[in-house]
């Protein structure tokens, strides 16, 4: 609920569920599983920080998605992944043509790629409006791919 008040995901929550997660590793006395999962936290986290340096998602959202994959693996965390961007993308088309604001984005989001291409730097994306109208909740499009993905609903 954090996410929808505030756009924020708690430390707190991610600790949790990683803590979680290291419990239920250390109960089977898979110390080997404990450090694998870690590892694998760190490297999906690491994946997604040039993602969230341009804005394009909150870090939290990344480390939810680190979370996941250490509770699933990283076959279905990916599959997981590429469908909440996906889910994303039509929820963000959606919102965008429901504000009249989609070619007002498409414009700023080429402006941006031109001159990140012609500047040759990848520099933060501003073209963020004051009032949130084109920023989705990551989290809801996560929630719903990680259940159609570990409910079995796709097929990869």
């Amino acid at each position: 609920m954090s996410d929808f008040k505030a756009y924020r995901i708690s430390n707190k929550l991610i600790l949790s569920g990683l803590s979680i997660r290291f419990f239920f590793l250390f109960l089977k006395g898979s110390y080997l599983s404990m450090l694998q999962c870690l590892c694998v936290f760190i490297f999906v986290c690491i994946m997604f920080l040039p993602i969230y340096y341009i804005r394009a998602i909150g870090a939290g959202d990344g480390k939810v998605f680190a979370l996941i994959c250490c509770f699933v693996g990283i076959k279905q965390g990916v599959q997981i992944i590429v469908l909440a961007f996906i889910i994303a993308g039509i929820f963000s088309i959606i919102k965008l043509v429901h504000h009249k604001i989609f070619f007002i984005q498409l414009q700023s989001l080429a402006e941006y790629i031109t001159q990140s291409c012609y500047s040759k730097k990848v520099v933060p994306y501003k073209g963020m409006l004051a009032n949130q109208k084109n920023v989705i909740h990551f989290s809801l499009p996560i929630l719903l791919s990680t259940i159609l993905v570990i409910g079995g609903a796709l097929y990869y």
